[in-house]
């Protein structure tokens, strides 16, 4: 069963995808896939996985990328290989069975980097003058923090994985 969206609802686990990416030429795939990516990226950050350079990197196995998008491992190589050639991520193998990728973010998505990143002319999906939109919910009364299963992950409710 599904709910509306209220004002107290909160949201769990979700796939962040910067909105200059979803007018693209990606494939649908290929978007979320940088999506997943993206999120488990985010946790990377959260947990200091940082390379010498200062670059944060996550390691991601395309049959687990298969496995959680429910996708081909033929499909999700092709995706990388899209995701490469658009220069969104990059891959370094670190021996012989794991890469680290490091995601490249459109400068238009980074906070502090534009400062017409927030302006409802570069938010496709922003709302139009007039609109009220309600004001944000204290979110520190929300904050629990849980451990994913394989312990090297720590993340707050809410957080996307």
């Amino acid at each position: 069963m599904n709910e509306y969206l209220k004002r107290d609802t909160r949201i769990g686990a979700f796939i962040p995808v910067p909105a200059s990416i979803l007018t693209s030429e990606l494939s649908s795939t290929t978007i979320l896939i940088y999506g997943a990516i993206l999120s488990r990226s985010i946790l990377s950050q959260k947990n200091g996985w940082i390379d010498k350079e200062g670059r944060v990197y996550t390691r991601y196995t395309a049959p687990q990328l298969a496995e959680d998008i429910g996708k081909g491992i033929s499909t999700v190589k092709a995706s990388l290989k899209e995701l490469e050639e658009a220069d969104l991520i990059e891959r370094k193998r670190m021996g012989l069975t794991m890469t680290n990728i490091y995601v490249k973010v459109p400068l238009d998505s980074i906070l502090g980097q534009n400062p017409n990143a927030l302006s409802q002319n570069s938010n496709p999906f922003s709302q139009k003058a007039g609109v009220s939109v309600a004001g944000k919910s204290d979110s520190s009364k929300y904050k629990r923090v849980n451990e994913i299963s394989n312990n090297r992950y720590t993340y707050e409710e809410g957080e996307s994985l």
